[in-house]
């Protein structure tokens, strides 16, 4: 299984998770006793051509994970394993894969890929190999491929895991050691987890190819018990939760943070990605103390509420404001996820969205540029009524923070959208904001990730269309 290396300017590399996606899948193949490795050639910079040196000439499978910044780095790497690897099968799986299967089986030397989450599909295509099978069939969840002998494509139904207590752990002794991955750290050595998949919202700049809106929960005793084991095996001292939205479900929240109390671990947690406002008050909060979070996130993206409704971000901003209040005085770090260039912004709605941010006074404000990934609705909405300047059906060689306008929209030009990404960083982060930054670094690890965020942040400050 590989992770292969994204392609682009201004993807951030300060902060870099374990692929857990292809972690679960190694793992249920280890589980029903077929033998896997993982190549995770993003942590390590491994180009394709190195790559392909570390696949076995012997091996049955060769599954890359891939999404619209892997994409080039993908192509060349199955091209290379078609050729060098003539034996192994080629299969494709990730967002990119569920948002534009047509496409990649057009465009990549792939025998097929796999749509939604993989982990039946894997299972039952090295099954299929074992046994002298086809490798598709039509008990491979999701599976996209072609029709032996001809050019039609067959769509396999996608199957949702819905007992994610059935799948064992991540196969965390297949990636590199945990040290080698990074994020805002106050305690080493760090641990991922997550403790559900999907996001039931509707925002249209987000991908919902793979989980559909439905959103499926671990049980927090199975949760605790990863926990148990990445502490007892690993010595993890800090937590990431990757989840898509951690405080989505209170009970189910609540009950892994009493687990965490209870046991005592004395970790440190990160909510890596942003979460909803709408369950948090002071008791919860007080709770997440208690269990050592010490980072909450809120996905804002707009101050404006027309920008929100077109973006179907259904969010009171009065809420969030009260949350962000909450949090701030018991002691968390703050952040604010916001998006510079959604449908409906102006001038006046971003100046609302920068004033909101700076009244706040979030410990981190990240302005992201809007990237209409292919497969979203937003990107639909930039076909429709926009107009594309950098082509993301493919691999899209910026990020969001590279300061690049991808589209134009409405009566906003391209310009319009870089001077509001560099206003918004510029004016945010004044002299003694970065400063009082400063003071919250509890470690050197913290401060090293703060100093590389803040590089990866300047280079789109000063780069240009």
């Amino acid at each position: 299984m590989i992770n292969s290396l994204p392609e682009g300017k201004g993807i951030t590399e300060a902060t870099a998770e374990p692929p857990l996606g292809i972690a679960y899948l190694a793992s249920m193949l280890e589980k029903n006793g077929f033998s896997c490795s993982i190549i995770d050639a993003d942590v390590l910079k491994i180009v394709p051509e190195k790559v392909l040196m570390s696949i076995d000439n012997d091996v049955k499978l060769i599954g890359f994970y891939v999404n619209s910044f892997t994409y080039s780095s993908v192509k060349r790497t199955c091209e290379l394993c078609r050729l060098e690897r003539p034996g192994a099968t080629v299969i494709l799986g990730g967002p990119l894969a569920s948002a534009a299967p047509e496409m990649l089986l057009s465009e990549v030397p792939c025998h097929g890929l796999v749509r939604g989450e993989g982990e039946y599909a894997i299972v039952r295509m090295m099954q299929n190999i074992a046994t002298g099978k086809p490798v598709f069939d039509s008990a491979v969840s999701g599976a996209a491929y072609y029709e032996p002998g001809s050019r039609k494509i067959i769509m396999n139904p996608v199957e949702r895991v819905v007992n994610l207590d059935e799948l064992p752990f991540p196969a965390y002794h297949l990636l590199p050691p945990l040290s080698t991955y990074k994020s805002r750290s106050r305690k080493t050595p760090i641990g991922a987890i997550i403790t559900s998949r999907g996001c039931a919202h509707e925002c249209v700049f987000c991908s919902k190819d793979i989980f559909q809106r439905k959103v499926t929960f671990r049980s927090p005793s199975n949760v605790l018990k990863e926990i148990d084991f990445l502490v007892g095996k690993y010595g993890i001292r800090q937590v990431d939760i990757l989840d898509d939205n951690f405080a989505m479900k209170r009970s189910h929240v609540e009950a892994i943070l009493d687990g965490m109390i209870e046991k005592n671990y004395n970790l440190v947690v990160n909510l890596q990605l942003g979460i909803r406002a709408e369950i948090l008050d002071e008791s919860l909060l007080v709770k997440m103390r208690k269990a050592g979070i010490f980072k909450l996130a809120f996905g804002i993206e707009s101050a404006d509420p027309e920008v929100l409704r077109i973006c179907r971000k259904h969010l009171r901003l009065d809420t969030v404001e009260q949350a962000v209040r909450l949090a701030k005085k018991h002691g968390f770090v703050v952040y604010g996820f916001f998006i510079i260039g959604l449908p409906g912004e102006t001038e006046e709605s971003f100046r609302k969205t920068l004033d909101f941010a700076k009244r706040l006074d979030f410990d981190v404000a990240n302005f992201a540029m809007a990237i209409p990934f292919v497969g979203t609705e937003l990107f639909r909405l930039i076909e429709k009524n926009g107009r594309f300047l950098i082509d993301t059906t493919k691999n899209v060689d910026y990020g969001f923070y590279s300061g690049k306008a991808f589209f134009e929209y409405g009566n906003n030009r391209a310009e319009d959208y870089m001077h509001r990404y560099r206003a918004a960083y510029r004016e945010f982060y004044s002299p003694g904001k970065q400063l009082r930054m400063l003071l919250k670094v509890r470690s050197w690890s913290e401060l090293r990730w703060y100093l590389d965020a803040g590089i990866d942040v300047l280079k789109g400050m000063i780069s240009r269309n």
